[in-house]
């Protein structure tokens, strides 16, 4: 048990099996030191009694369980361990999963998984975030809302029932594919907007559990205790968000036991919210457009093989034997140092030299008719599809319309045949149109059509690799640029207060 008046030691001791916190750490410091006015001394030892040879599968806040049991009839407020209602204390930590996870838990049995005993946990010897600016107390700041992070572990030996024996935990990569054996591995990201899928509240993370993949190619051991340097990548944004290694052996997640990171976006960054739209029919379904690879554009997130993502589990003692995934893509930087998705240039790789980053915040799916996913030959304006289609997407329920967002349409012409627009920026509309079935280069014209928006203008420029320059933008901004790139995101900042 750690040391009842060291609040940072049970601040710790809580994140080992599970419970973390959402209100600022130094109002939770001060509670933890002075048992007599309130419930948190008391309250944390119970939990920790409770959680004695288990942790919770996804992390629950300390206030919240706190704020539950206070308000339970009777409204009890403990001060002493002794006065703490086990029962009502797992009732008060099981509310607070469901809610937080949206989920239907019924017993707090069910929100339970061993540690890994009796082998201590994988221990992080150092983490290294990209695009770190500075570190602001313990808040490590970036410059981009999709870092890549980096960490490195020591495997080690588990116990395997079915074996009878103690295990040796392997790793292997080769090229996009990794195995873990006797075990698994996870970058756990925790108090941001883990659970708010394509359309985050807030400007947080993508999910509460990134799959972490070796850096190289090799075969690392637990027999040698080899290190091995780990990478994932996650979605940051204006709230801090925790970062810490999980580490499964044959039974269940282990925690990291090394002081866990907190990485958010700098205030400087100005996020833009993206929502995207595919057009398509039975003759033009625009197949190359989809959720996953508009996420690796805009998000740098990698894209899974799902037929090759599984887990073996024995099938006498349900331990696991091992896990094996494959990436279909983990984006990466290019020779000029840009990131790139179906021939098209991350608007990120360009704008970013602005401080402004572009975040998908919601992707719809509208099947129409074939004019007006592939306008006709004869079919008037060069624009008439591309703003009908706009006008729908506007009028579509899953559209967000309460908040300013950059619309983006992908069509699999956006204008008829005999014309050569592979993009169009509908100025005033804050939208642009993409033509997904062009053989033409694709290269930076979804950022050239964004700098139309920007800029408010048609104009093209003709400053050397310039991306407002047609035909063939390049990847450069100009001071202008900037200043009116960060004049225009401004107007987005409403999307992630809270």
């Amino acid at each position: 048990m750690p040391n009842a008046t060291d609040p940072e030691s049970v601040i710790r001791a809580l994140d080992k099996v599970g419970v973390d916190f959402s209100i600022p750490k130094l109002d939770l410091v001060d509670f933890l030191q002075n048992a007599e006015f309130t419930p948190y001394p008391a309250m944390s030892a119970a939990l920790l009694a409770l959680l004695n040879s288990s942790m919770l599968k996804r992390p629950v806040f300390l206030d919240v369980i706190v704020f539950n049991y206070e308000h339970s009839p009777g409204e009890p407020s403990p001060r002493r361990i002794e006065d703490v209602n086990t029962g009502l204390l797992e009732a008060s930590v099981l509310q607070g999963f469901n809610n937080r996870y949206a989920q239907q838990e019924t017993a707090f049995s069910g929100l339970l998984k061993p540690l890994d005993v009796p082998q201590p946990p994988a221990q992080t010897l150092s983490l290294v975030v990209e695009g770190t600016l500075s570190v602001q107390g313990d808040v490590t700041l970036v410059d981009t809302d999709n870092p890549r992070v980096e960490v490195t572990t020591r495997l080690i030996k588990v116990n395997s029932e079915a074996a009878h024996a103690m295990v040796a935990q392997e790793l292997h990569r080769e090229n996009n594919g990794w195995r873990f054996t006797n075990g698994d591995v996870h970058l756990s990201v925790s108090n941001g907007e883990a659970d708010a899928g394509l359309r985050p509240v807030r400007a947080g993370s993508l999910s509460d559990d990134a799959l972490a993949w070796p850096t190289m190619d090799g075969t690392f051991s637990g027999d040698t205790g080899a290190e091995v340097r780990l990478q994932s990548r996650i979605r940051v944004g204006y709230r801090p968000v925790d970062v810490k290694l999980l580490v499964e052996g044959r039974k269940g997640f282990a925690a990291n036991a090394a002081t866990q990171g907190r990485i958010a976006l700098d205030p400087q960054v100005l996020l833009v919210p993206v929502e995207v739209a595919r057009f398509f029919s039975d003759q033009f379904p625009v197949s190359n457009i989809s959720v996953t690879g508009q996420m690796a554009l805009w998000d740098q997130v990698p894209v899974l093989n799902a037929t090759t993502n599984f887990r073996s589990l024995d099938g006498g003692t349900g331990e696991l034997n091992f896990a094996e995934r494959q990436w279909d893509v983990w984006p990466t930087l290019n020779n000029e140092g840009l990131y790139t998705h179906l021939g098209w240039i991350s608007p990120d790789s360009i704008w970013a030299k602005a401080k402004v980053r572009f975040r998908l915040v919601n992707y719809i799916d509208i099947k129409t008719d074939n004019v007006h996913a592939a306008p006709a030959s004869g079919d008037g304006q060069t624009d008439r599809r591309l703003r009908e289609n706009n006008d729908t997407l506007a009028g579509h329920p899953q559209h967000i319309a309460d908040k300013p967002v950059l619309k983006v349409i992908f069509m699999e012409r956006i204008a008829p045949p005999d014309s050569d627009h592979i993009g169009q920026a509908l100025i005033g509309n804050g939208s642009i149109g993409i033509a997904a079935g062009t053989t033409a280069d694709k290269d930076a014209n979804i950022a050239h059509e964004i700098g139309h928006l920007i800029t408010g203008s048609q104009a093209h420029s003709n400053l050397p690799n310039n991306v407002m320059n047609s035909p063939g933008p390049g990847t450069q901004i100009s001071d202008d640029q900037v200043q009116k790139a960060r004049s225009w995101a401004e107007q987005f900042a409403a999307f992630w207060a809270h």
